[in-house]
């Protein structure tokens, strides 16, 4: 009999705590770890009689109470919970054979735990839906021998300057400052990295519950610790932040992140997530090579209408439209349609269609201000023609003397163009249980944290589609969004079955077809896992020019058709594609995916030197992708850059050891053909293993 008394609220299983109160379990960073529902029931199940061995008869009955299953069912979900607590010596888990299994703990509550679980379950806890703030701390180098600790008067002057920052706390050597803003905190840290003064500042910058420094709880201590450690990874005169900081900047025109990896320290018990922080290089920002006959995606931008009319504010209108259409022509990514053209809609309520066909454009840009003392406060929406869709809507405020003095002035507005819903988005999933989360949070989290690739997110993501997939079993984008989640978790080296991940793979893609046949997103997914997991490469190809027949400017699927193309040797087809894709998709969230499968089709084009930079391109913006660092060693040694391609391998054998080159190549859906037998032989000259 299966008893629920004497438990105790938290678990500690290996490097992984259980939270028996909310049924979840958590990595020694406070995260979700993700497990299908059936494995979380036996999990919950085993937790329960912790030390005790559960029948297999027990388990089946408990968790598949009024549904006839095989023992194959609880098979998988044992295989399951071991995958999540990387437990491949079965210690944690342990079979009794021919009766069921047994869960050993380590420990029985978290007040036994290491401090640096408690605390990081406790700011799991404290986190959860609270408004933020932001924090920086701030280690002098040359105080840190000193008892006379900071002179904090200069800082708190430039804390006030950039975003009203103000200090919680001076210690010593270190300093802490809480923000509002993301932005503000970033030049504060910024200025005082730059700083010309006696001081060398090491600066880390995070996300944390708002209001937390008038509290004194665990959650604090941990908050203190966490940006500490950001701080204590960055070198002298450098600037650290979480990844959380990154994705609330993401897009601003200020700031550059570059991926640091997960980094640890000797006093934490797990990794932390970093990016370096740098003032904005987008002037480096690569273009794409296009061909002289591709046409750029055109924008209209409709003067705005003032709220208060005058001959004064029409002029500003005018002139705000001026702004904007000189900023964007200046990228070689846009046509913009001139104002002269637009102004015949200016303070006329025209459909979006008309605007679109009369013009020619394919996105409109449009809204109204109202000039308020020294400022412009603007309502803009940004549409999409063919759709009708409103893909952002925000408010801005621009200042009057920098407009009128003809100083670009629009900056801001092309950052919050970039600051997309999935990345707010990806934040409410992570703070919040994914039962309260709505349908449409499920679904542009997950595709946020799915292209993290980091295994804890990439899980959570998982964990997400299926929820919403349950909620919304006839909606084609969220079994889309699966199939490509399954090859990606194979592409990874996270499954352990790829046999059975594409069956699945196929699976969602083919009953997203089955519900919309023409859906461009489902027939790139399921070319997707037709390339990639199957090898069917012309049945691949059918479905890209299918979805590319509906949207001829489907970035995702003009680049998967460029991959398929990369894949059979037609290096100069797979170039145009991908560099057009590159093209079509300039500022999107996951542009380290189309950089990464850019380069491999320059790879193919025997464009080595192409290649190189967009693989750097893509790592600096997330350095976890596997592909992307084969095809950074493939180029440097066919460049002849011998040192650095091994060099580059061996980060690549870190994140994954079990790689060698006769799995890749079975695997690979370029194995027949010419191109990926050469990659593979330039690949054992880096230093991958047979």
């Amino acid at each position: 009999m299966i008893s629920d008394t004497n438990v105790p609220n938290w678990v500690r299983l290996g490097n992984f705590t259980y939270d028996i109160r909310q049924e979840c379990l958590l990595d020694n960073a406070g995260n979700h770890v993700s497990l299908r529902p059936q494995s979380a029931q036996v999990l919950a199940m085993l937790v329960r009689n912790q030390g005790q061995t559960v029948t297999k008869e027990d388990l089946i009955s408990a968790v598949w109470q009024d549904v006839s299953v095989t023992d194959d069912s609880l098979t998988q979900c044992i295989a399951d919970i071991r995958r999540a607590l990387d437990d491949t010596a079965r210690r944690i888990l342990q079979t009794r054979p021919k009766v069921g299994y047994l869960l050993a703990a380590t420990q029985q509550d978290a007040s036994q735990a290491p401090i640096h679980t408690q605390d990081t379950l406790a700011w799991h806890l404290t986190t959860q839906s609270s408004p933020k703030s932001v924090w920086v701390h701030i280690q002098s180098l040359e105080l840190q021998q000193s008892p006379a600790g900071f002179d904090t008067a200069g800082l708190e002057t430039v804390a006030k300057r950039n975003g009203n920052g103000h200090l919680i706390r001076a210690n010593g050597s270190s300093a802490v400052f809480e923000f509002e803003a993301t932005f503000g905190a970033l030049h504060f840290a910024l200025e005082l990295s730059k700083s010309r003064s006696e001081h060398l500042y090491r600066i880390g910058v995070d996300l944390v519950p708002k209001g937390l420094a008038n509290k004194h709880t665990t959650a604090t201590d941990t908050t203190d610790f966490r940006v500490a450690t950001l701080s204590s990874i960055a070198q002298a005169a450098e600037v650290v932040a979480s990844v959380d900081i990154r994705d609330q900047c993401y897009g601003e025109l200020d700031f550059d992140f570059e991926d640091l990896g997960h980094q640890t320290v000797a006093q934490a018990k797990h990794a932390v997530r970093a990016f370096q922080v740098t003032p904005n290089r987008a002037m480096l920002r690569l273009l794409p090579n296009l061909a002289a006959e591709d046409l750029l995606p055109t924008i209209a931008i409709v003067p705005l209408t003032a709220r208060v009319q005058s001959t004064d504010a029409t002029m500003l209108g005018e002139i705000i439209a001026d702004d904007l259409i000189s900023t964007i022509s200046q990228s070689a990514d846009i046509n913009v349609i001139s104002r002269l053209s637009t102004t015949v809609f200016r303070e006329k309520s025209t459909e979006l269609g008309n605007i679109g066909s009369v013009l020619g454009a394919d996105f409109v840009l449009s809204g109204t201000f109202v000039r308020q003392d020294s400022n412009v406060a603007m309502m803009l929406e940004f549409a999409e023609v063919s759709t009708k869709k409103v893909l952002w809507a925000e408010r801005v405020e621009v200042d009057v003397t920098t407009l009128l003095s003809g100083t670009n002035a629009v900056d801001d507005i092309v950052s919050r163009i970039r600051k997309s819903i999935a990345l707010n988005e990806v934040t409410r999933a992570r703070n919040n249980p994914i039962s309260t989360l709505r349908n449409y949070t499920l679904l542009i989290g997950a595709v946020g944290l799915m292209h993290r690739l980091g295994p804890a997110d990439f899980a959570m993501a998982g964990e997400m589609l299926r929820t919403l997939i349950e909620r919304t079993p006839d909606h084609p984008a969220a079994l889309s969004w699966m199939a490509r989640w399954h090859v990606l978790r194979v592409q990874q080296g996270w499954s352990d079955d790829p046999q059975t991940e594409a069956q699945l793979a196929l699976r969602c893609s083919t009953k997203a077809l089955d519900i919309d046949p023409e859906n461009a997103l489902a027939l790139t997914s399921e070319g997707f896992v037709l390339t990639n997991l199957l090898h069917q490469l012309d049945d691949a190809e059918e479905r890209y020019d299918a979805a590319l027949e509906a949207n001829p400017n489907d970035a995702n699927g003009r680049l998967l058709r460029g991959t398929l193309f990369a894949f059979q040797g037609k290096g100069e087809e797979a170039k145009r594609d991908c560099e057009r894709a590159l093209h079509l998709a300039p500022l999107d969230p996951h542009r380290f995916f189309f950089l990464a499968l850019a380069a491999s089709a320059n790879i193919a084009a025997h464009d080595h030197e192409r290649a190189l930079v967009l693989a750097k391109a893509s790592l600096r913006m997330n350095r976890t992708h596997t592909s992307t660092l084969r095809v950074k060693a493939v180029a440097q040694m066919r460049l002849g850059e011998e040192e650095a391609a091994r060099a580059t391998t061996r980060e690549l054998l870190r994140l994954q050891p079990n790689l060698r080159v006769g799995a890749w190549l079975k695997n690979s859906p370029s194995a027949n053909f010419d191109v990926g037998r050469e990659f593979a032989a330039t690949l054992r000259e880096t230093g991958v293993p047979e």
